[in-house]
């Protein structure tokens, strides 16, 4: 059995639909969905009924999903590690293989090949700031916090991950066993859990949870197998997912941001694409007609007219 999770609250649950839409869009793959989420739940979702553990349906392709209401005050960022123990361990524990996507993430490539980039070990993609070399004041003081709690380091990484995406398998599930313990070292330096980022990178925790996602690749000794920015779309080059920076592509005034001289990212694109499809269709076709004819023109138009580049 192939199941994927994903974090949904307020308006990220535009962002659940954008995603799962795109999942089968590109092949399916997964037989079942596990949404954690907090506060009311859209009214657009099929009708729900009681499952084990939560609230269950079956959506048209065939994929079972379940919203499980989530419990904690940390931001949602930061219960990952957590959250991905629960899933693997109480909610699925007979998977084969397992994935987690930011649920502001657009799929844009074949599902299938998660699974074969899967099977070659814990599965990651550097960040868009993905350059951190082993030698980097920030890493050597991780590894010293790492090893005044006992944990040694097995591999010695260049690289800065993003914590949006994840894959793992049956077989290299106590991963998530190495991230919760770098998690929990990490977290007491980080400041106000409460929030996504309290310090700037020159601070030795910047994001709890990816800052201890990157240690726990550098102490655990399963296989991990990499791929670069251009996996999220941070740079060119074999894009399998849309990860937008910033403002989320659901708040962005386009208009306003274009005569400011930014034009529409892919990614926005990517989205409305996105956002209506066979599993959900949250919003009127007039609005998602229209918000695709602009990002279309305004990325046209930017040609001649833009202030920097857009991912």
């Amino acid at each position: 059995m192939i199941v994927a999770t994903t974090l949904a609250e307020n308006k990220y649950f535009l962002g659940l639909s954008a995603l799962l839409n795109s999942m089968v869009a590109n092949g399916k793959y997964i037989d079942k969905i596990v949404v954690g989420y907090r506060e009311e739940l859209p009214n657009w979702i099929p009708a729900l009924s009681p499952s084990k553990n939560g609230l269950s349906c079956v959506l048209n392709s065939g994929i079972e999903l379940e919203l499980i209401e989530m419990n904690g005050d940390l931001h949602m960022v930061h219960e990952k590690p957590k959250w991905f123990r629960y899933f693997t361990d109480v909610l699925e524990p007979d998977a084969d293989e397992y994935f987690f996507f930011d649920s502001d993430i657009v799929i844009v490539n074949r599902m299938n090949f998660f699974g074969e980039w899967v099977r070659q070990g814990v599965a990651i993609c550097e960040d868009v700031n993905y350059s951190m070399n082993r030698n980097h004041p920030i890493r050597k003081q991780w590894i010293k916090f790492a090893n005044e709690e006992g944990l040694n380091v097995k591999s010695e990484i260049d690289w800065y991950y993003n914590s949006g995406f994840l894959g793992w398998t049956k077989n290299t599930k106590s991963f998530l066993s190495d991230w919760e313990k770098c998690f929990e070292i990490l977290a007491k330096r980080s400041g106000d859990m409460k929030q996504f980022r309290v310090n700037n990178r020159t601070h030795p925790v910047l994001s709890a949870n990816q800052d201890s996602l990157n240690l726990a690749a550098m102490i655990t000794a399963l296989p991990v197998s990499t791929i670069g920015p251009e996996a999220m779309g941070f740079k060119s080059g074999m894009r399998l997912m849309s990860h937008p920076i910033g403002p989320k592509p659901w708040n962005k005034n386009y208009i306003g941001d274009f005569l400011k001289g930014y034009q529409p990212r892919v990614s926005d694109l990517h989205y409305w694409e996105s956002i209506n499809g066979s599993e959900f269709a949250p919003e009127s076709a007039i609005l998602v007609s229209y918000k695709k004819f602009i990002c279309k023109l305004l990325r046209g138009l930017g040609r001649f007219y833009q202030r920097n580049g857009s991912s």
